[in-house]
């Protein structure tokens, strides 16, 4: 692991002869070296609860951090298609998101991942984390929480001229669907794909109801205009928090 360059693993992840590697996002594997190495967690996903991929679904890993990458194992050693979608970078001050730990996981899983030889047209398990809009920045520190967008998902047509018919989003009984994600799956659900949740921890599937009028869908599409998040150069999210402005003094004249 401490030899280990994490920019020479997202071939391993976003390989070119895969089907779904266009979607993949490089932004965590730029570090050199993990910020703070962190051991991949157990998966909180028993494998007889995972899907088939002869569901002729694509899931969401809609998990905690590291634990979404874990998840993504699991998923892949059923025979789909991890794809990380963590579009969030590290800052030089205090961050509001340790995001070393899905750097250690990415790094950790990348040689069983690798292994595995998945096929190129294994059906797509797209990664992202359940708390990247979690936390109030303070002054002076980083901000690096972030969001989805739909255009950070293959279309309904895409998915369905896969073969894909249904998307499955892996979550915990009773953690909302974020406005971001909730976008996406609306924008599915306008083009014939409907999608379900999986617990990991029960194995219950429960299908997804979402509004899918224009107004529904651009409600939370603009939700991010609200959400304060900060953009960087680079195209992704994360930046510095400013310091308050001392008022200057004065009276009254």
């Amino acid at each position: 692991m401490s030899n280990i360059d994490p920019r020479t693993l997202f071939p391993t992840w976003a390989p070119e002869s895969s089907r779904w590697s266009p979607w993949a996002k490089p932004v965590l594997f730029t570090y050199p070296t993990p910020i703070a190495y962190t051991p991949l967690p157990a998966a909180e996903l028993a494998p007889e609860r995972a899907p088939s991929p002869n569901d002729r679904v694509a899931v969401v890993v809609d998990m905690p951090g590291a634990q979404s990458v874990a998840c993504g194992m699991v998923l892949a050693a059923r025979g789909f298609r991890p794809i990380p979608l963590f579009n969030t970078t590290i800052g030089m001050r205090t961050n509001l998101h340790d995001v070393g730990a899905v750097i250690s996981a990415l790094v950790d899983s990348s040689a069983p991942l690798a292994s595995l030889r998945l096929a190129d047209d294994a059906p797509p398990a797209f990664l992202i984390d359940s708390s990247r809009l979690d936390g109030t920045p303070a002054p002076s520190s980083y901000d690096n929480r972030w969001m989805v967008f739909p255009q950070d998902f293959p279309s309904a047509r895409a998915l369905t001229a896969a073969g894909l018919e249904s998307v499955l989003v892996i979550r915990r009984d009773g953690q909302s669907v974020k406005p971001d994600l909730r976008a996406v799956l609306r924008y599915w659900k306008r083009d014939g794909i409907a999608s379900s949740a999986l617990d990991p921890d029960t194995g219950q599937r429960n299908d997804l109801w979402f509004d899918t009028t224009m107004l529904a869908v651009l409600t939370d599409h603009f939700f991010s205009w609200f959400s304060g998040l900060r953009r960087n150069s680079a195209g992704g999210f994360g930046g510095a928090v400013p310091e308050p402005q001392a008022a200057s003094g004065g009276g009254f004249g």
